[in-house]
């Protein structure tokens, strides 16, 4: 089976249809959504799943990320300490065999070095990925955190989607390392309510 045979069962199964390979993507309306989106090379995560993922985040007793104005406006409790805080995404940078990262503005600029803000951003990574690859993440993982988050510059923060343990994980199957490189991320923005994922495909109809 050609890589473009294999991709064209995916997106038009919604699930694993390569022998024991992959896993199935889970209930027919899940299988359903996943298709269309794909088809439509996006993605949409809300505010409810955006809370839920940073939700999971170490330490965190209640959380609340809501998407409007172009940023990720976050707020943490976390022990005795709250944190608000808003992310930006800056740049999505997708390289062939190589790394799968974004990058995040963080205001206020200080918080980029605070832990609970690099968790935060570890979780939503997390879901990010899954929204990307369903294909291959299912079912979706129950803690969505574990990505390794850097410091990139004053008030920056940058993120490769390979470490997000799920996908680490998924890598050592042959299939689905090669969705991880034919499902690329190719932009990042944010609207009112949701996190829009731009998905770039190659052509379904390559020989």
């Amino acid at each position: 089976m050609s890589r473009f045979d294999l991709l064209k069962s995916l997106v038009r199964a919604g699930a694993d249809r390569a022998g024991d390979r992959l896993r199935s993507v889970g209930p027919l309306a899940t299988a359903r959504r996943l298709v269309r989106e794909l088809r439509d090379q996006r993605a949409s995560i809300g505010d409810r799943a955006l809370t839920g993922a940073v939700a999971h985040a170490p330490g965190v007793r209640s959380a609340t990320v809501t998407a409007r104005g172009g940023r990720l406006h976050v707020y943490l409790s976390v022990g005795n300490e709250s944190i608000d805080f808003s992310l930006e995404p800056l740049a999505v940078r997708f390289a062939s065999r190589g790394a799968k990262e974004i990058s995040w503005s963080v205001e206020p600029a200080e918080l980029a070095r605070n832990r609970s803000v690099r968790d935060a951003v570890s979780a939503l990574s997390g879901v990010i990925a899954q929204s990307v690859w369903a294909v291959v993440l299912q079912p979706p993982p129950d803690d969505p955190c574990g990505a390794i988050v850097d410091v990139d510059g004053p008030g920056g923060l940058r993120v490769d989607l390979r470490t997000v343990p799920a996908v680490r994980d998924a890598a050592s199957r042959s299939a689905a390392a090669l969705v991880f490189e034919m499902l690329t991320l190719e932009r990042i923005s944010v609207e009112d309510g949701t996190l829009e994922l731009q998905i770039a495909l190659p052509s379904l109809t390559g020989a």
